[in-house]
């Protein structure tokens, strides 16, 4: 495998900076609230004074504007379970990054602590704050491995990341490589063969140090030395043929050839660079041991003797005899974010920041696992205790997996909500969950929703209540009153996924026999309403007619040098349409009102005329009697559907 590893020295931070709405390249710096000492500080606090291990007194008379964030275990894993979620998006197999607090704890009480999904198997050697990424399987989807790199480290500055880079085939010391010898990353992916080489021939300028010894700097800069003339003498000997290749090769599937870490570039490091317990660097610092290749020349036996099996298992690693056992981040089935507030929060405006980046956090881990979330629970915990959470369900109807449309549905349905006392944390959890589907209209039907029309409908759902909007939907039934029902959206949604499922589940990807059959039953129906309906409106206007006909003749005489022989041609034919469509209705029996009534009402028969009829329903496996139905008018006005059975007549439906 081929190993990229990516050093964050100061994720924590930045994490925290980045949900927080913090301005990036701030004075930060966090700090244990048993000791109040500072674990760690920000490069700008850094360039203040500010170090770990002073005490927030002296820190904040060094850096007045420092802001502190105490350290919590959830820190850690929250930001652990953020990193490797969008760097799931550049590998299949991703390695957590460990805490060095956790680390430095671990090994002071010499036991494993408690693990957690996102951290790493604790009897495996580890470099902190490094994330690992297997990109040997990824190159050729991203253009090559400069592209990948280039992608990702652009990623990370957009979420105000920090990050060093290097590859190796040795997990250990790519992450070693990462931390004390980082790769110089190419500064435009895609870029000519003539600015890659000239890329690759350049000397690297001076590299700013982070916790590093004035002998590991110059240890560094022989590494450079050695590795440039070993390059050199290769150049010198290779033939011309050769050369033709390898700029064959460079301009396939890789445009960079990225170099690898290797051992001997890490021997001459000092042994602190290596994941050791404080009590054996101690015992090597007074052996006078001071350098990687100082221990790695020593014999194996009294070694183990006298510092143990862990000593043993390292130096085997880093000199590849023995392998790296690994546990990979697993994406979660269910998503689970929780931020702990830096201010507190009196007024839900304030909450509209950090809760857009949370619900930017889920919108990616949605398109990762192409899905879309139905509903999601918002915890607000306030600053008194003794009060309750506020606990409230966010519906999305159609399934949202946007960014902004998750946040302007939820803001819209927490505007009816009152804060009882300051909010100091929030937490979402999305666990109804289904697959994502693009819904495009049919251009050849002109059917389907479009994307405004959804968002539409959610909006005022999410304004006016579940219960308040809702759309009629077809049942299978020969009574008109009970043929329809009015149903929520969310029950429309639930209807649709199950449809795809069943669709799915068939052989071949297509319907069961009563899913077709309910399928075209339903579609008959909306084309048979929606057709009843035009030629009801007609039938409704029949008495005016001819008056509408003589007032469009006499408009048409005056606009007839403007208009066109095309445009009344057609015109001609549409309504000879409409009028051939209202004469087979009136005779097939196909003409139904506008509005039905919830319940039939009784009438009496001199109240209404009998127009045209009778259009007999009746169904052999109901028990209801046969209803004979009549196109009737009132005696007051207005049109009517009536229907006569062995109980009476009685009113069904109006025409509009």
């Amino acid at each position: 495998m081929l190993w990229l590893a990516v050093y964050f020295p100061h994720w924590l931070l930045q994490y925290q900076s980045y949900h927080q709405g913090l301005p990036q390249g701030g004075e930060l710096a966090l700090f244990e609230r048993q000791s109040s000492q500072i674990l760690i500080a920000s490069s700008a606090a850094a360039k203040q004074g500010v170090e770990s291990g002073q005490s927030l007194a002296t820190a904040q008379a060094l850096c007045p504007s420092l802001q502190l964030l105490a350290y919590e275990p959830s820190l850690s894993q929250e930001a652990s379970h953020w990193l490797c979620q969008w760097s799931y998006g550049y590998s299949a197999r991703v390695v957590p990054p460990v805490c060095p607090f956790e680390q430095a704890q671990q090994h002071r009480l010499n036991k494993p602590s408690k693990p957690h999904k996102a951290s790493k198997p604790t009897g495996a050697p580890s470099v902190a704050d490094t994330l690992l990424l297997e990109v040997g399987s990824m190159a050729k989807i991203f253009g090559g491995l400069d592209r990948l790199i280039s992608q990702y480290q652009k990623s990370a500055q957009g979420y105000g990341l920090e990050c060093q880079f290097a590859l190796g085939e040795n997990a250990l010391l790519a992450q070693l490589g990462a931390r004390y010898l980082p790769l110089t990353v190419p500064v435009e992916a895609g870029c000519d063969e003539h600015r890659n080489a000239e890329h690759r021939n350049a000397e690297p300028g001076p590299e700013p140090e982070r916790g590093v010894t004035a002998s590991t700097h110059l240890a560094k800069r022989e590494v450079r030395e050695a590795v440039q003339e070993d390059k050199a003498q290769g150049e010198e000997g290779q033939g011309e043929e050769t050369k033709a290749q390898s700029k064959d090769d460079q301009a396939g599937a890789y445009s960079v050839n990225l170099p690898q870490i290797a051992l001997k570039q890490i021997a001459p490091l000092p042994l602190s660079v290596l994941p050791l317990p404080g009590h054996v660097l101690q015992s090597c610092e007074n052996m006078g041991l001071t350098q990687v290749q100082a221990l790695l020349v020593l014999p194996l036996k009294e070694l183990g003797e006298r510092f143990g099996e862990s000593v043993l298992t390292l130096l085997a690693q880093l000199k590849g005899q023995l392998p790296q056992v690994h546990e990979f981040y697993q994406m979660p089935e269910s998503y689970r974010h929780k931020l702990e507030l830096l201010y507190e929060v009196s007024h839900l405006e304030g909450l509209a920041f950090p809760l857009g980046r949370m619900l930017g956090t889920l919108s990616a881990y949605l398109m990762q696992r192409q899905q879309a979330v139905l509903a999601l629970s918002l915890t607000l915990v306030f600053r008194d205790l003794d009060l309750a959470p506020l606990r409230c369900e966010i519906r999305y109807p159609f399934a949202e997996h946007r960014g902004d449309a998750l946040l302007k549905l939820c803001r819209v349905q927490l505007e009816s909500l009152t804060l009882a006392a300051p909010v100091i944390s929030l937490a979402i959890q999305a666990d109804t969950l289904v697959p994502l589907s693009v819904q495009t209209s049919n251009w050849w039907q002109g059917e389907g929703k479009s994307d405004a029309s959804m968002r539409l409908l959610s909006l005022l759902e999410a304004r006016l209540g579940a219960d308040k909007v809702k759309g009629l939907e077809h049942c299978s039934h020969h009574l008109p009153e009970l043929s329809w029902q009015s149903r929520s959206l969310s029950q429309s949604r639930a209807s649709q996924s199950l449809v795809s499922q069943s669709r799915s589940a068939a052989p071949g990807g297509k319907l069961s026999n009563q899913a077709v059959s309910q399928n075209t039953s339903s579609q008959n129906t909306s084309r048979q309403s929606i057709s009843s309906q035009s030629v009801s409106t007609l039938g409704a206007s029949s008495q005016k007619f001819e008056s509408q006909a003589l007032e469009r003749q006499a408009y048409d005489r005056c606009a007839e040098p403007r208009a066109s022989y095309q445009g009344k041609t057609r015109a001609l034919s549409e309504e000879a349409i409409l009028l051939a469509d209202l004469f087979h209705g009136l005779c097939d029996g196909r003409i139904r009102p506008n509005w039905l009534l919830r319940q039939p009402e009784p009438l009496e028969l001199e109240s209404v005329s009998l127009l045209k009829g009778p259009e007999r329903l009746h169904s052999p496996w109901s028990a209801a009697s046969p209803r004979d139905y009549y196109l009737a008018r009132m005696h007051q006005g207005g049109l009517c559907w009536v229907f006569r059975s062995p109980e009476g007549l009685f009113l069904q439906g109006w025409f509009g």
